[in-house]
């Protein structure tokens, strides 16, 4: 069956857009081809410098350990992580990498140092890992005898989900560092509230101890207290009084 005359117009359009164009699409094929090849290319490329990294903080890691308690061991592993951190720039291992440098300083007695390293990579954090650092920066300072600027670290907006019981707890410590005993205490029980079913341990024993102390310390509480001392101590003296009447009422009788 023949075509019909706006068929075949249309397949001479396609001839003829075919064989002016060709060229530009053999083009757009070869570059959409290559492409596809360079992305799978910079998956390949990214996936190696991953495991790489993976590879690498493995190593400090480990270096990490060992230095805890050796001073040349220590200044070693610190070196390796500052040289991870360099190779690694904006990226959660080098972010983690500071946490371990910052930790290896305080377990030195370097409180200054260990902050100037959590502070390097305040920035760099991700929304994950960004929680974490705050909490250490925030109980480094509480050791610096820095309670204020501690809250003020964790009054920032961030994503604290996962670290709330944390939080609340590095908040009530430094509260309490402040003897705003009350908040601490409501602080403490936060804590508790959102820490789970594990829990964080030492936790209620601190809500324990100042709930106490808060009681203690509440003059209505205490005025309460005294009159019962004060009732306690009225009385055994009045025990003998009252017996001392009944006899003399006794001897009336008898006489």
């Amino acid at each position: 069956m023949a075509l019909d005359t706006s068929e075949e117009e249309q397949i001479e359009k396609i001839q003829t857009f075919l064989r002016q164009n060709g060229w530009f699409l053999a083009i757009g094929l070869v570059l959409v081809l290559g492409g596809n090849f360079g992305f799978r290319s910079w998956e390949d490329q990214k996936q190696a410098a991953a495991e790489a990294a993976s590879d690498a903080f493995t190593t400090f890691q480990a270096a990490a350990r060992e230095g805890k308690t050796d001073d040349d061991k220590r200044a070693a592993a610190m070196d390796l992580g500052d040289a991870f951190i360099a190779n690694h720039p904006g990226t959660d291992y080098a972010v983690l990498a500071g946490l371990q440098i910052a930790k290896l300083h305080f377990s030195a007695g370097n409180l200054s140092e260990a902050e100037a390293a959590l502070r390097a990579i305040t920035a760099a954090a991700s929304s994950q890992l960004a929680p974490l650092v705050q909490i250490r920066l925030a109980r480094l300072l509480g050791a610096q005898d820095r309670p204020e600027e501690g809250l003020t670290v964790l009054a920032e907006p961030l994503e604290w989900a996962g670290f709330m019981a944390a939080r609340h707890e590095v908040e009530g410590d430094l509260l309490y560092q402040l003897d705003r005993l009350d908040e601490a205490r409501q602080a403490y029980q936060l804590a508790v509230n959102t820490a789970g079913e594990e829990g964080l341990p030492g936790l209620t024993m601190k809500v324990e101890d100042l709930t106490f102390a808060t009681a203690s310390m509440d003059p209505a509480i205490s005025d309460e207290s005294s009159n019962n001392e004060a009732a306690s101590v009225e009385a055994p003296a009045a025990g003998p009084d009252a017996s001392a009447d009944g006899t003399q009422a006794d001897s009336k009788d008898n006489g």
